[in-house]
């Protein structure tokens, strides 16, 4: 039976302006519901104060009963940020619910289970534009107050307008899309996956998703190069990129085929020059007497943290004089060093190598095998065996790699 190629509808600026919200707070058994974000962040608020605090010897650990979630953290500022971050997670969710049902899109088939996990928001939230510094627990507030700045001074006149955040020189045509730029230096997220959870940048984003999960029968566009189906002809070129690596680097050794490493495009290429092959560092930071110099907008801004007034924890083991920026790390730190408990180990499960990071894993699997979450939020799931080593599934099945049919 013939497939109609699936139209991809224009998604119309206007579709996520005056939306109805229906804000459910799923703190502990609350389920209090609200239809403006305002008054639901105040009774969020009240909440921050209603975390579990479990004490044990001389360690306390601070525990959020939001549904489905259970991170601990013995930071107080850290706590906080999390449990508002759920606040602006549910409102993003619901965003991402009216945009599905506006589209008529299918819904998502990943696990429900992960509709509540939110981003660890360790260090934190510092608005760098221009002298500002202002710094929030609120991770929503702090994104309103970063969109005040494309409209700050904006008196009707058409001229470029300029990114005075730390180390940007980026002009724009308008203030609409200098907002839509500041979004990539507050790492706001617009909408979310009602069900798996998983945050997205672009209603596109979030449109593809959902596309992505459609019957096989439904999709019509194979792979040449190893045969999976796509609903689009759209993601068919995108996926397509990555078996015809275009994009050689000119600085690293020569291979049986006659060419250096390649990349998809030329964004990674120039990622990778930077890191591997220049000595250049054109972010300096900008705090005073501070000669520190980053490669990327990104490494600037963990740098920053140091300037934070951001506490460090010391390791009080006679002799040692590890620190860390968070609780978390020193912990692992003592079990590792101190306690003498073994790492968890997590294995290829097409090729049985072992690593001790699941981020290891993540790239080794991407780089080898061309295989990649399929969830928004690019994390795979790890599930533990009975050998006690961590693998990676999908979808709550094992994963398998792009050329296998």
């Amino acid at each position: 039976m013939a497939h109609r190629k699936p139209k991809r509808p224009k998604l119309d600026p206007s579709l996520l302006q005056d939306e109805q919200l229906i804000l459910i707070c799923d703190w502990g058994s609350c389920r209090q519901l609200f239809q403006n974000m305002e008054l639901f962040l105040s009774h969020v608020a009240d909440h921050a104060g209603q975390v579990v605090v479990v004490t044990t010897g001389e360690e306390t650990s601070l525990t959020c009963i939001w549904e489905d979630c259970g991170f601990e953290t013995s930071d107080q500022k850290e706590i906080i940020r999390h449990i508002y971050y759920h606040a602006y997670h549910t409102k993003i969710k619901c965003l991402g619910a009216n945009l599905i049902e506006k589209l008529a899109l299918q819904g998502c088939q990943l696990d429900p289970q992960t509709r509540n996990s939110v981003p660890e928001l360790s260090g934190p939230l510092i608005c760098y534009w221009d002298d500002c510094k202002l710094e929030f627990l609120n991770v929503q507030q702090f994104y309103w107050h970063v969109h005040t700045h494309s409209i700050t001074n904006d008196n009707g006149e058409k001229k470029e307008k300029k990114c005075l955040w730390a180390n940007c020189k980026s002009t724009f045509a308008n203030k609409f899309k200098l907002r839509d730029h500041l979004r990539s230096h507050s790492q706001e997220r617009s909408l979310a996956c009602p069900t798996c959870g998983s945050l997205f940048a672009s209603r596109t984003k979030l449109h593809d998703h959902c596309l992505r999960q459609l019957p096989l029968d439904a999709n019509e566009f194979r792979c040449s190069e190893c045969s999976k189906l796509l609903p689009t002809e759209r993601l068919l070129r995108e996926h397509v990129r990555y078996h015809r690596l275009v994009f050689t680097c000119s600085h690293c050794p020569i291979d049986e085929e006659g060419r250096g490493r390649s990349f998809p495009n030329t964004h990674s290429l120039a990622t990778h020059i930077s890191y591997c092959h220049s000595q250049s560092r054109p972010f300096p930071c900008p705090e005073t007497d501070c000669n520190y110099s980053a490669k990327s907008q990104t490494d600037l801004t963990k740098h920053l943290e140091v300037h934070a007034n951001t506490l460090w924890y010391c390791c009080e083991v006679s002799g040692c004089d590890f620190t860390a920026r968070n609780p978390a790390t020193l912990q692992k730190h003592v079990r590792k060093v101190h306690e003498g408990n073994v790492e968890p180990l997590y294995e290829c499960h097409i090729c049985q190598v072992r690593f001790h990071a699941s981020n290891s894993l993540k790239s080794h699997l991407g780089n080898l095998h061309k295989v990649f979450p399929l969830s928004g939020n690019g994390r795979f799931k790890y599930q533990q065996g009975q050998d006690g080593i961590f693998r990676a599934e999908n979808g709550g099945g094992p994963l398998q790699p792009l050329n296998s049919s």
